[in-house]
């Protein structure tokens, strides 16, 4: 005993210890990668942000030096001025003009050039010297920020206020092209040192940047980002070596984005070699473990995984188990009151399957002998009224009868099948038509003729909807009978066109053969019987149903279930 004792103790300090140690293990290394990343990415938004502030203020010098020569007068007035000065005066302030431009841009680290093109007749004032400087103004259609051939414009139109609906109507036009040398500088500010990279993603398509950039972060940076002006959004990408955290921010007056990645590896390799030295002591650990498990597993372990084998055997219905294996140890006692138990619920289970089944052979016979007289007994005075005055149809009376009492008398041979049932309410329903007015109709698609069934189901309800519907209405005669194949059994449906229900009566009659006692009296006990043979045999859902159908009389409906051999787990023994 005090080995054992021992033995467990260690096993509980194994597992505290293990335990322990992963635990310190997992909360130091999140703590050490989540402080780092975190610390790197507020340093990367940071730096971002003071980027954008930069650039922001870029966007503002450029539009404001547009806004300022579209509303200048000079500027305004150069075309009315120029037709009425000579040549030399017209080129002296043209020069004028420039030279303000180029003035301009000596305050200026960010613009590149200024220049305003007058569309009516083509004149272009520019502050440098490209001759293909004119070509994006032709192009300009409104006011705004536009790309071309990989630079930045911001071009304002006159007329400012009311600017023209018609580009045609637009009189001239004042451009600011931005350096591309200063937005490539202006992306240094927003790296992390070696590890970070930043580009401008220009209209979702124009990439703008001072070092190559990895085109696979720009592709995933396309389908990622979105235009949010409030915030620096981040999304992780991983390849097959490398972790980065992206960054980016829109710029919402030039339609661009910000972007910055960052590699990560560069900075939790610290960290790997720490986790590489943990990684070793917990395989030291594991070992030792795996030794004392082994220990754990022969003594103990083994033979509560049989024990728990034996009982799920026992959950199964394999009440015929039992446990061979005789430990010396406190097992023995357990094993021996398992085999003792086992015996005891096998013997208590054989005894209440036989009380159920005579239970329910007693039930049966006492349902159908309930059904099988009333027919009888009527049909014998019918012959009886009909003896003297019409011998034929005593005959064809007779002929029905002789074939459906010997179609009960072999119900002991279990072989009613759908179509010997509706034949037996063929042979009802030929009777009733010869002393009364009755039409009937039997729809029984071929598959389904030789299904069994639980006999003296169908007649029953036919002779309910000949006895309490159509004699009950005046000029009431037809009756139908219709089967319909489902996926796993059969609809069986009986209409009449009698005197109906009312739908509270429909709801009351419902009620009654879901009752588990007969109803008081004789009336509505045929239809409990057959209610409760059916869900007996063939479930809950086999029960009757009833509504009004479109004579205006009653229909039953029944469920037959096939994928239950007569019955399946609700099958009883039925003798008639």
């Amino acid at each position: 005993m005090i080995k054992k004792v021992n033995m467990k103790r260690f096993i509980y300090f194994f597992v505290f210890f293990l335990l322990l140690t992963l635990g310190l293990f997992f909360i130091m290394n999140t703590l050490g990668s989540r402080t780092i990343q975190d610390s790197l990415i507020n340093s990367s938004k940071n730096q971002l942000a003071y980027a954008e502030s930069i650039m922001d203020g870029v966007i503002s010098e450029a539009s404001m030096y547009g806004i300022q020569y579209t509303a200048d007068n000079d500027v305004r007035f150069y075309q009315s001025r120029k037709q009425d000065l000579s040549n030399y005066d017209g080129q002296m302030n043209k020069n004028e003009i420039s030279e303000r431009l180029s003035d301009q841009l000596f305050s200026s680290l960010a613009v590149e050039s200024i220049g305003i093109y007058w569309k009516p007749d083509g004149t272009f004032i520019q502050t440098g010297h490209d001759s293909l400087a004119k070509l994006p103004f032709e192009q300009v259609t409104e006011r705004g920020w536009q790309t071309y051939n990989n630079s930045l414009y911001y071009f304002s139109v006159y007329p400012y206020i009311h600017q023209p609906k018609n580009p045609a109507n637009i009189q001239y036009i004042v451009g600011v092209k931005l350096k591309k040398e200063y937005l490539v500088s202006l992306l240094g500010k927003a790296v992390n040192g070696d590890s970070s990279n930043a580009f401008f993603l220009v209209n979702n398509n124009l990439v703008i940047s001072g070092k190559p950039v990895d085109s696979r972060i720009v592709q995933k940076a396309k389908e990622t980002i979105t235009p949010d002006t409030q915030r620096i959004l981040k999304f992780d990408y991983h390849t097959g070596e490398d972790d980065y955290y992206v960054l980016s921010k829109y710029i919402e007056p030039i339609d661009t984005y910000l972007v910055t990645y960052t590699r990560m590896s560069d900075f939790l390799n610290p960290l790997d070699r720490n986790q590489q030295v943990f990684v070793g002591s917990i395989l030291v650990i594991l070992i030792i473990g795996l030794i004392v498990i082994l220990m754990f597993y022969r003594n103990f372990y083994r033979n509560v995984h049989l024990l728990g084998k034996k009982f799920y055997q026992v959950e199964q219905g394999n009440y015929s188990t039992r446990i061979s294996e005789n430990p010396v140890n406190e097992f023995f006692n357990l094993f021996k009151s398992f085999n003792h138990m086992v015996l005891k619920t096998q013997n208590l289970f054989a005894s209440l399957k036989i009380e159920t089944e005579l239970r329910r052979d007693a039930e049966v016979k006492q349902l159908q002998a309930q059904i099988n007289p009333h027919f009888l007994y009527n049909s014998l005075f019918f012959i009886m009224s009909m003896a003297k005055t019409s011998p034929e149809a005593v005959m064809q009376m007779s002929k029905h009868l002789a074939e459906y009492y010997r179609y009960l008398t072999k119900l002991d041979r279990h072989d009613a099948t759908l179509a010997s049932e509706l034949q037996l309410a063929d042979h009802f329903l030929s009777i009733m038509s010869l002393c009364k007015e009755i039409h009937y109709e039997i729809n029984l698609p071929p598959e389904l003729g030789e299904h069994r069934i639980m006999p003296l189901i169908i007649q029953p309800i036919v002779e309910n909807a000949i006895q309490h519907g159509i004699e009950e209405r005046q000029g009431a005669h037809r009756v139908s009978i219709e089967l319909k194949a489902l996926d796993d059994g059969a609809l069986i449906i009986i209409a009449d066109d009698g005197k109906g229900l009312a739908p509270e009566q429909i709801v009351l009659l419902a009620a009654r053969v879901e009752s588990e006692s007969p109803p008081p009296g004789s009336r509505g006990i045929g239809l409990w019987n057959i209610h409760q043979r059916l869900k007996n045999a063939y479930g809950e859902l086999s029960g009757l149903r009833f509504f009004t159908n479109d004579w205006g009389g009653l229909s039953v409906m029944a469920y037959i279930d096939f994928s239950l051999d007569e019955g399946g787990e609700h099958a009883i023994t039925d003798c008639g």
